[in-house]
């Protein structure tokens, strides 16, 4: 592994060998009487459920990432209810920049220019109430390094312009995972005034850093610019966002063959026919070979992008270390959403309100955070920002709907806190397993993609839903919805209406599920509810629906 890391974290002849620590002799320390440091990692499509078992687990694709493990989770906390309030990547992202619900930021078709993604409005995320805005006005130099949101051409504009960032080095393409076109923006760039420029080595016999692998460029790239900040003796918030292990889950060339032992795990509900789902899941046809053989592959391929992520943690752990500042510094680590891989017949998607989907990993290492802990309040994305911001001993933004855990992190028990968190979801098309072509799938199972349909010959154009000709990952007729998950000492339940027009006036369909005895999610109750107990969910979700900023539970 550490030949690996070394060529991860590659020499170039006019750069420093970042991986060579001893290289760097600096001192520079972080006494407790300054403001501490903050960074910030945001995989993409991490899930907390599928590991090397054919049950959940606890650690899903964490798993196969030692350093995260040892340096996070050992030295720091990991929650273990923590869920996003949208299980797919813009708006998820869009929450956890703006602290704020999906209900909150909805695109309402008034948002201007490019700011709409995915249904959500991102003018928050690059503002100075924003995550990095809030830093920023506070004193701190910001830094961003990889994918922010999946609109990056219009917020990345957007941050320049407000001033709300000091520096950004990021692939101009987030979703090539050897991309070699890099966006620049330096506030001060020495000079005392901002600049803006694209960096492009595609014609480089030498890449920077010396490999084109987008995960280790980021590695690189961050580490640089928190050297530069801790020298000038600066408070800092960085910003990581690897693009593992998402589709098509391109694993950089020394990790081609790690985990060929793995494959997409057979859980109870795996290749499960689900007849009292929504529409577009309980048509779906049985799984075939061909299609499980892509589904194994691409688990393979998710878990060997996330080593070089966990290269990229390791390396971080012993930069902040060798600069003598990681006894002040907060490391956040955390996922858009989770993920699965042919759960009730539904391969290689988010988007659903199950807990495969919706549960994502949450480790915070830093100051105070109780080492080894693993606390059971439910926290989530809407959560980060104003955390944070607590940590920082800053103000959090009226508008925020999310709550603080830090007192959580520090062992103490929050005089009150919820037991139930709102998921919403509108569809943002309908389209099938397209996201299963993957980066050694051809060459493992034939074909250039995974299948769509048990039937080779048909075109997408003729799959319809309801026919079962085709296996569908999303729906705009039957995968818009909210749910509402509860875990108490006597609950473990998610309730979730349905209503394509994300209105929730006239509802199309229901679902209700007690994790406690159906951990799968395989048996829809709600048929069987009385209609007190069905009143009473409508009247929770209804009331958590309207909440704004602090009136949120």
């Amino acid at each position: 592994l550490k030949l690996q890391f070394l060529y991860l974290i590659a020499w170039h002849p006019t750069r420093p060998m970042l991986c060579h620590l001893g290289l760097l002799a600096l001192t520079v320390a972080a006494s407790a009487a300054k403001k501490p440091n903050f960074v910030f990692i945001l995989t993409d499509d991490q899930d907390m459920r599928l590991g090397r078992s054919d049950k959940y687990t606890e650690w899903g694709t964490l798993a196969g990432m030692p350093s995260l493990e040892r340096e996070l989770a050992g030295k720091g906390a990991k929650m273990e209810n923590f869920f996003v309030a949208t299980p797919i990547c813009c708006p998820s992202r869009a929450e956890t920049f703006q602290g704020r619900y999906l209900m909150n930021i909805a695109d309402t078709g008034a948002t201007e220019g490019k700011a709409n993604c995915m249904h959500a409005d991102t003018t928050g995320t690059a503002n100075m109430t924003g995550m990095f805005g809030s830093f920023k006005s506070a004193g701190y130099e910001v830094g961003v390094f990889g994918k922010f949101t999946n609109n990056q051409v219009y917020t990345f504009p957007a941050l320049m312009d407000n001033k709300a960032v000091s520096f950004i080095d990021s692939a101009d393409k987030f979703d090539d995972y050897n991309a070699q076109v890099y966006v620049h923006y330096n506030e001060t760039n020495g000079t005392g005034s901002a600049s803006a420029w694209k960096e492009d080595f595609g014609n480089s016999k030498t890449p920077p850093f010396g490999t084109t692998y987008q995960t280790s460029q980021i590695g690189n790239r961050s580490l640089e610019w928190v050297t530069s900040i801790v020298k000038n003796d600066k408070p800092f918030f960085m910003y990581m966002g690897p693009h593992a292990p998402h589709y098509p889950a391109t694993p950089a060339p020394w990790y081609l063959n790690a985990h060929k032992d793995l494959r997409a795990p057979r859980t109870p509900n795996y290749n499960a026919s689900c007849p009292d789902k929504p529409a577009h899941i309980a048509q779906n046809p049985p799984m075939t070979d061909l299609l499980a053989c892509w589904e194994d592959e691409h688990m393979r391929d998710r878990w060997r992008t996330l080593l070089s992520v966990d290269d990229l943690v390791q390396g971080l752990v012993d930069k902040l270390t060798d600069l003598k500042v990681i006894d002040n510094t907060y490391i956040f680590y955390t996922s858009d959403h989770g993920y699965k891989l042919g759960q009730w017949r539904v391969p290689t998607s988010k988007q659903h309100p199950y807990d495969t989907d919706i549960r994502v990993p949450m480790l915070i290492r830093g100051p105070g955070v109780v080492a080894g802990s693993v606390p059971a309040a439910i926290t989530a994305n809407v959560d980060l920002l104003p955390t944070m911001l607590d940590l920082a001993g800053l103000p959090v933004p009226p508008q925020v709907d999310g709550k603080s855990f830090a007192a959580t992190l520090r062992g103490e028990t929050p005089p009150s806190w919820r037991q139930e968190f709102l998921v919403s979801y509108r569809a943002v098309g309908t389209y099938y397993s397209d996201h299963s072509k993957v980066a050694t799938g051809e060459a493992t199972c034939g074909g250039k993609t995974a299948p769509f349909s048990p039937n080779p010959s048909m075109s997408s154009k003729q799959c319809k839903e309801g026919t079962g000709n085709c296996w569908f990952v999303d729906s705009t007729e039957s995968n818009t919805w909210r749910a509402l998950r509860t875990i108490t000492d006597e609950d473990n339940v998610v309730y979730i209406e349905y209503d394509k027009a994300y209105e929730f006036d006239e509802l199309q369909f229901h679902e209700y599920y007690d994790l406690k005895a159906d951990p799968y999610q395989l048996t829809n109750l709600y048929p069987s509810l009385s209609d007190d107990k069905k009143a009473a969910l409508k009247t929770a979700m209804s009331g958590y629906w309207k909440c704004q900023g602090a009136a949120c539970p």
